[in-house]
């Protein structure tokens, strides 16, 4: 089978979609995929992809300020050059070069998120476009992969009826050791994530550290300037890489998830960061529902989801973080989350499509 992934993405190897797109590719292809990697963007992270990816195919193309037509044009025409048995796609902002694609392959979207609230949190052009286009793509996609059972569950996503399935996030447990459990004298929690996006509830992290002014607390991806206020127990790493953050979740006790999804109106999620958490060993802190753990899970301190959350449940915040002071999550129980295991899920949806296809 050969299978041409078409990615539009402005980040760097620090964020959670490349670490998931290159362990996807290279459990596709030791399972007997034939991949290719078609990435636009806006960034010149070429050196990056091609570092990680090794000997899979791969086309980047670069695009300047907001006019992208351009790239767009010249990565469809790559994945068409590569005569793929399937496109897969992470749905995004409709492209009218999209067009030829499903017009020649089988089209397969992966659907990360509830477009029509995340894209009009701002109601601005990029929100009308969305809502005008999105059903361009929809209706001539021949499956959807969904990372949670709630966007599955969507009217605005089920009424297309197409066939699909639910696949949350994963991680390479074998690329993420058990970190020996700190010594704290007093608890000490991290945040992974990225600024300028609000349902990660970096503001509640803030605001969970000047009601716990003896905890210490480690924001990992926001930088000073995004914060504003910072309490003084507050560390602001700023952007690392895994082999910056690693020293840093060694030190921590518990690791803080993302706290505000009901700023999006969703209420479930499988977010990369928190498996990434489990792997080392770390216990998790969230506000949602995670799509792997339906029924929760001991290691995990689920809070309402809800605005308040953090102010409203200090006291299990802080029997949580007590109870796993100087502790690591085992092991054991977390085979679910490994990458082997999702993508011998995704590849068999895949050959489903294909079957359908013919």
């Amino acid at each position: 089978m050969k299978v041409a992934v078409l990615l539009h993405w402005n980040e760097g190897e620090d964020s959670g979609v490349f670490k998931k797109v290159v362990s996807q590719i290279h459990t596709w292809m030791a399972q007997g995929i034939h991949a290719s990697v078609h990435v636009i963007s806006r960034r010149p992270h070429l050196n990056a992809w091609q570092r990680h990816l090794g000997n899979c195919p791969l086309t980047f193309h670069l695009y300047r300020g907001v006019v992208r037509f351009g790239a767009w044009e010249a990565a469809v025409k790559a994945v068409q050059a590569h005569h793929p048995d399937l496109v897969y796609h992470r749905y995004g902002l409709y492209m009218p070069q999209l067009k030829g694609l499903v017009r020649s392959f089988p089209l397969i979207l992966e659907i990360n998120t509830d477009d029509l609230k995340e894209y009009c949190l701002n109601a601005n052009l990029r929100c009308w476009y969305n809502r005008l286009t999105r059903g361009l793509l929809l209706r001539k996609a021949a499956g959807l992969v969904f990372v949670t059972g709630e966007l599955a569950g969507l009217p605005h996503f089920a009424r297309f009826r197409k066939l699909q399935c639910v696949i949350g996030n994963g991680v390479v447990l074998d690329d993420c050791p058990v970190l020996p459990p700190p010594r704290n004298r007093t608890p000490r929690l991290i945040f992974l994530g990225t600024g300028g996006q609000p349902w990660h509830g970096v503001d509640k992290v803030i605001r969970l550290a000047e009601r716990l002014p003896t905890w210490r607390f480690d924001l990992v991806g926001p930088t000073p300037g995004e914060l504003g206020r910072i309490p003084g127990n507050v560390s602001v790493h700023g952007r690392l890489e895994r082999r910056g953050y690693e020293p840093v979740l060694a030190q921590a006790d518990v690791a803080l998830g993302t706290l505000a999804l009901h700023r999006k109106g969703m209420n479930e999620a499988s977010p990369l960061k928190v498996r990434e958490y489990l792997a080392y060993g770390l216990p998790a802190i969230i506000a949602y529902r995670d799509s792997d753990f339906p029924r929760g899970s001991p290691l995990i301190l689920e809070l309402p989801n809800t605005e308040h959350n953090v102010e409203e449940n200090l006291s299990a915040i802080e029997a949580f973080v007590c109870e796993w002071m100087g502790q690591r999550v085992p092991r054991d129980g977390l085979s679910h989350l490994d990458v082997g295991i999702k993508e011998a899920q995704r590849i068999a949806f895949f050959r489903e499509v294909l079957r359908r296809c013919r």
